[in-house]
């Protein structure tokens, strides 16, 4: 299976496809700018998830792991990990696998692909955007809450409801998470204003009932509308700047900076995914509403593309996670074991001391990624590491660099 859709053309936040959403995913765009990647770490290596999806298939992950139920069936599906998924959480995750990754590749005999700092840096991204796309949802649950929360009072799908607004069934742009969320935020004032008309309660949301709801609307079969669709992250350097000019930052901060009338919106995991994000702005409308109007803030319009856009500077601010601390780090590189195996001599590799390109964290990750194929010690017993050990050994190797 090509990961990227044959003849599909991306344009920053679009692309122009006829495939399905696995297709579409994987034809993202890059999305970290510099200056979020060196906030924390010394990188300067830029990331690119589309390039991260085709060394995901070129370097054979595809035959052992699945993408939300599409790939092998060894190890986990990787679109389906539990916990974080920051950059030093998944460092983490594939050092503490290797060695049931040798013994997988063992027993196939495979020789385990070697990683450059380049291709750690695309397949990091790669991995960690994945949860940025939603999970299918239930179209069953998804019509039942269309009756239930009234939805139905105006819209109609496929000839059942009402007709005070427009048809959901036929908007096929309205069908993807961002134009979800930019739909439900532009038009929060309106309906707010019909649903008081109707005497209908304003219904609130989750992003998994969001996520039943645009199951529903896709109908049975599924499948997606040729034409342009906002599926993949936006730029987070643009979203950044219209945080500013929106004026978002007048009550909200993120990493510290801004306002403190709401929520900061940069906190780690506050949400999950695109949807996640649509049904906190549509829950908290008439509130941000109510707040602008008293400051004298005039109620911004998003397009799609500026809503794919701020999403990616919300979710991208958080991709390293924890600063590491050096001390810590050269603490556990000297008396952690890998003094076993790289001890100036003593051990069967290289003295770390005169091994470069360690001072990013992509090349550290890749690093940490060729022990797959690497010989170790008899008895030797591997040292299992958590995130904040791998962002501390970073923190160290990129001090040492300077």
């Amino acid at each position: 299976m090509d990961p990227v859709v044959p003849g599909c053309r991306g344009v920053g936040n679009v692309v122009r496809a006829g495939g399905g959403l696995w297709a579409l995913a994987l034809a993202a765009a890059s999305v970290l700018p510099a200056g979020l990647a060196s906030a924390q770490a010394g990188s300067t290596i830029a990331q690119s998830v589309e390039a991260g999806s085709r060394i995901f298939f070129a370097k054979g992950c595809f035959g052992c792991h699945a993408v939300n139920g599409h790939g092998g069936t060894v190890g986990p599906d990787l679109a389906r990990l539990s916990g974080e998924r920051s950059f030093y959480h998944l460092a983490a995750t594939l050092w503490n696998h290797i060695p049931d990754m040798r013994r997988e590749m063992t027993r196939r005999d495979l020789q385990g692909p070697r990683l450059t700092s380049w291709e750690a840096a695309d397949l990091m991204a790669f991995l960690y955007w994945l949860d940025y796309f939603d999970a299918p949802g239930d179209s069953v649950r998804g019509a039942r809450l269309f009756r239930d929360r009234q939805c139905m009072g105006c819209h109609q799908v496929r000839g059942l409801g009402g007709v005070r607004g427009p048809d959901l069934g036929v908007l096929a742009l309205s069908r993807t998470p961002i134009m979800i969320a930019a739909g439900m935020w532009n038009h929060a004032p309106a309906m707010a204003s019909a649903m008081r008309s109707l005497g209908i309660r304003r219904p609130t949301f989750t992003g998994r009932e969001l996520r039943d709801l645009l199951a529903y609307l896709e109908g049975p079969g599924g499948g997606l509308p040729s034409g342009t669709l906002y599926v993949v992250p936006g730029q987070a350097s643009r979203g950044e700047l219209l945080f500013q000019q929106k004026r978002c930052i007048g009550c909200h901060q993120v990493a510290g900076t801004g306002g403190r009338i709401g929520p900061d919106l940069g906190a780690e995991r506050r949400y999950g995914s695109v949807l996640d994000f649509a049904a906190a702005m549509w829950n908290k409308g008439p509130r941000m509403i109510e707040a602008m109007e008293a400051s004298g803030v005039p109620i911004p319009a998003l397009r799609p593309d500026e809503m794919a856009d701020l999403v990616a500077y919300l979710y991208a601010g958080r991709y390293f996670g924890d600063a590491g601390v050096a001390s810590r780090g050269e603490q556990l590189v000297r008396t952690g074991g890998c003094d076993r195996c790289h001890g100036g001599g003593r051990g069967a590799a290289r003295d770390l001391a005169t091994v470069g390109g360690l001072e990013s964290p992509a090349g550290l990750v890749a690093a940490l990624w060729n022990h797959v194929g690497a010989p170790i010690p008899q008895g030797s017993r591997w040292v299992r590491l958590d995130a904040q050990d791998i962002a501390d050994v970073a923190s160290f190797f990129e001090r040492r660099g300077r």
